[in-house]
């Protein structure tokens, strides 16, 4: 059976600039001149005989029959990582030594980015980039290889693992005036709110308070911001098991009262081709066991 293929090196050019939209990184990945990717890309389009991306001053941008090769080409590309994966899994991967991780911002600051170094002792050949963002990894638009995300999902076309379960419940500094003795004295004092209410409704409702008017106090985008906040005695914040275990154990921060509620989850997700690439498989099984023994200490 005849088939209409390509040039493979100029399909593996093409598919690397469209995941990244970037000659430049896609030719970082793939360790290659930038003239040169740029050459094969354009060899491709002449041998199809139409444009895959357009080109203008702020980069490239895919066009329509550009983002339909695109999708085929790296689903390819993934099925054929993954076949080799099963019959040889210690083969080395072309373009995976940079490992783009999609991260929630208090995530990344306050558990992860402490603890890299370990993960790169680990694997010295591993590049890790951390995009700590609030919003959700594209990854067929190749931004990212793993993400962390806080929540429950679903996340729909991806693959979950849950890292850890989240308790959460106020702290404070132990200098702050005036201390808060029972849970129902927080409903008078001004709180520091993340962008929503539900963390703090939800253990106000384990405790068994209704609350029957807004919260008040301020706001923070980023739950890592209110904890800094509280640390310096401006306030409380709802933390976490995880956010908060640093400062808890510092003596930074302290638990005015025992009472805790489970609200959401940390998992790694990612498509499910992406967990059998070397570098995402290293990483996500050395994530779970740093969490696991995290937790465990």
């Amino acid at each position: 059976m005849m088939r209409r293929l390509p040039n493979l090196t100029a399909l593996r050019a093409f598919e690397a600039a469209a995941r990244h939209e970037s000659l430049t990184r896609a030719a970082e990945e793939l360790n290659v001149a930038h003239p040169a990717l740029s050459r094969q890309i354009r060899e491709l389009e002449g041998w199809l005989g139409c444009p895959l991306f357009h080109r203008h001053n702020r980069g490239l941008s895919l066009t329509d029959a550009g983002r339909a090769y695109r999708d085929a080409a790296s689903q390819a590309f993934d099925l054929i990582d993954a076949a080799t994966g099963l019959l040889r899994p210690d083969a080395p991967a072309v373009g995976e030594q940079r490992l783009t991780l999609s991260v929630e911002p208090s995530f990344a600051q306050r558990w992860l980015v402490p603890r890299l170094g370990a993960f790169r002792a680990l694997h010295p050949g591993v590049t890790v980039i951390v995009d700590a963002t609030r919003e959700a990894a594209n990854f067929r638009r190749g931004g990212a290889d793993l993400g962390i995300r806080y929540g429950s999902g679903p996340w729909p076309g991806l693959e979950a693992r849950k890292l850890a379960d989240v308790e959460n419940f106020p702290v404070c500094a132990p200098g702050l005036t005036p201390l808060p003795s029972d849970p129902a004295d927080l409903l008078d004092m001004d709180l520091l709110l993340e962008e929503t209410d539900l963390p703090w409704q939800a253990w106000f409702a384990a405790v068994g308070i209704t609350l029957n008017r807004p919260l008040h106090g301020t706001r923070f985008f980023d739950a890592s911001h209110a904890m800094d906040v509280a640390v310096a005695g401006q306030g409380v914040a709802l933390g976490d098991t995880i956010l908060s275990r640093d400062d808890l154990a510092a003596g930074r921060l302290i638990r005015p009262f025992p009472q805790a509620a489970i609200y959401q989850s940390y998992s790694l997700v990612a498509p499910p081709a992406h967990f059998r690439r070397p570098a995402v498989k290293a990483f996500a099984e050395w994530a779970l066991a740093a969490m696991a023994a995290f937790q465990a200490g």
